[in-house]
């Protein structure tokens, strides 16, 4: 009876070890810009960290023993380095680490609780996730402005790539590697603003407007002294003016002189009280 009874203890030990160990062994899924989508569907606990993070070293085992119980709570359990991933950190927006996230059917909740496996657990099922408020629309990370958000960050991390091989592989010095980025922000801001000169001109094409015409004031002093040519066509033309003038005033008085009536001649009421007269006196 005794050796029965040690039998069942045995193997109830054996059996309880093998699903701690199994517990404590699962790894959680990692997560990518590539596949980051999948938390969108289903209930998920999400884990920010980095690989230089004392907190996230420390972290660790509690996040894999919390994830040896995703099948049991029937909850996703996932990692997000973001030294790998920067544009999920700007999209998540984060800003310390560890950062866990609570996701349920595209519902994101920040959780900045207890971080014991056995508060962890309780929070998925006792449903103390849904005392959380959501994060604001704004801050969605499946909105397009946080998806923005991401690609700067994702570019951020490319320069400093970029920034990092120049100075310890090539030996650049670091005033030259900030010349380097400062030349070349100013011609790709001036590239881009061609195109966006381009485009806009190819879409709204200027129209032309013709000037109304002005009249031009004759000024001699604007001629130059030395200029003899334009000075005697200036005075000849002046001169024709003059002439012209003249001219136009004679006929005018010729046309006002042959329609007024001259008074040294006579009418012909004048003629017959003449002839009246000299008959009279004949008489």
């Amino acid at each position: 009876m005794e050796l029965g009874l040690l039998n069942v203890i045995l193997w109830c030990s054996l059996f309880l070890g093998v699903r701690a160990q199994a517990y404590k062994l699962k790894e959680p899924v990692k997560i990518t810009d590539a596949n980051w989508t999948s938390v969108m569907d289903g209930e998920w606990m999400i884990e920010f960290m980095a690989p230089w993070c004392p907190a996230c070293r420390s972290f660790k085992e509690v996040w894999e023993e919390f994830a040896g119980w995703g099948h049991d709570l029937d909850i996703s359990v996932a990692v997000i380095d973001v030294t790998e991933n920067p544009g999920l950190s700007g999209r998540f927006l984060v800003t310390s680490l560890p950062t866990i996230y609570h996701v349920k059917d595209g519902m994101f909740r920040q959780y900045s609780g207890s971080r014991k496996t056995t508060d962890l657990i309780e929070l998925i099922d006792e449903k103390k996730w849904s005392s959380i408020e959501p994060v604001a629309w704004y801050r969605d990370p499946s909105s397009v402005q946080m998806g923005v958000l991401g690609a700067f960050f994702k570019a951020a991390m490319f320069f400093r790539g970029i920034y990092s091989t120049l100075t310890e592989v090539y030996g650049i010095p670091e005033w030259l590697c900030y010349v380097i980025f400062a030349v070349l922000t100013i011609v790709v801001g001036l590239i881009l603003g061609l195109l966006l000169v381009l485009c806009c001109d190819s879409v709204f094409p200027a129209k032309y407007i013709p000037l109304p015409p002005q009249k031009i004031a004759y000024n001699p002093s604007a001629i130059p002294a030395n200029d003899t040519d334009l000075i005697d066509d200036t005075v000849n033309d002046s001169g024709d003016q003059k002439s012209g003038q003249e001219s136009g005033d004679e006929d005018r008085e010729s046309q006002e002189g042959a329609g007024e009536p001259d008074s040294n001649q006579s009418t012909p009421v004048e003629d017959s009280d003449l002839r009246k007269r000299q008959l009279r006196k004949d008489q």
